[in-house]
């Protein structure tokens, strides 16, 4: 505003020294009083008001034309400045809008992770407190099963012996290599005189096959236990028992067994 009152001032003082130029110089009119002529003072007076007031039309003119730029510049940047104040405004709606369904997916969100964790937490407990009764049970079925284990430890203990008797017997029954072999009466009359063992003992051996077993001179334990594969197929032929049964029923096993708590005693 300063500016202005400056650039009107040196405006006014220009007007003043042209206008006395214009009257004494190019005029000619006199600067003393008594020599001024009216009618000439008064047209010059008026020619000076005709070229200031010429002069301010061309001013205003410069002015109001470039003034028109700045101001068409200015109101295309009040309209993009409009147009981006409307991009931003319809930005900022979609903006609140996405907040907000941000929130309720948000909130959703939560209450699912807290009915998720709810769940979780219930499934956890449910399955401690099976863990825990597993480990109840597990503990309480090995303390049973811990009886059972020695008697099985007691039971491969005896099998290893066992083995170890029934292969003493075959080699001993190799060294002798004797084959029991169905007899005729005259070599069952030799055989009754050998001490004569219960056989129904044995596991698949009852009063009927005892008999047979008699009736071919077979009777006693180590007569049984000195059984071979041989001796087995042809005793099976002649008294027509069930093929494989001797196998089957481990009659030589148990008769080896027998025999040697025989001898023991």
């Amino acid at each position: 505003m300063r500016f202005i009152y400056i650039l009107v001032g040196i405006f006014l003082v220009w007007c003043l020294g042209a206008s006395f130029w214009y009257l004494f110089w190019v005029k000619g009119l006199s600067p003393q009083p008594e020599n001024i002529n009216p009618h000439e003072s008064a047209l010059a007076i008026a020619e000076i008001l005709i070229m200031i007031l010429v002069s301010v039309f061309i001013g205003f003119a410069l002015f109001w034309a470039l003034n028109q730029q700045t101001v068409s510049k200015k109101d295309e940047a009040v309209q993009q400045l409009l147009i981006e104040r409307a991009a931003l405004q319809t930005s900022e709606q979609l903006l609140q809008e996405q907040s907000q369904k941000s929130e309720i997916t948000l909130s959703r969100a939560r209450e699912t992770f807290r009915e998720d964790f709810l769940e979780v937490s219930r499934e956890n407990e449910r399955l401690k407190t099976e863990l825990e009764n597993a480990q109840h049970v597990t503990s309480s079925e090995s303390n049973e099963l811990e009886p059972l284990k020695n008697e099985i430890a007691q039971l491969e203990s005896v099998r290893q012996k066992l083995e170890i008797e029934l292969s003493e017997l075959r080699t001993d029954a190799q060294e002798r290599k004797s084959m029991p072999k169905p007899v005729s009466k005259n070599t069952a009359d030799k055989n009754s005189t050998e001490s004569k063992d219960d056989l129904k003992v044995i596991n698949g051996i009852g009063p009927g096959i005892e008999k047979k077993l008699n009736k071919h001179g077979i009777f006693s334990y180590r007569q049984i236990s000195e059984f071979t594969n041989e001796s087995i197929i042809a005793l099976t032929d002649v008294v027509k028992f069930f093929p494989g049964r001797i196998q089957r029923d481990r009659w030589v096993e148990q008769a080896a067994k027998l025999y040697l708590d025989k001898i023991r005693k």
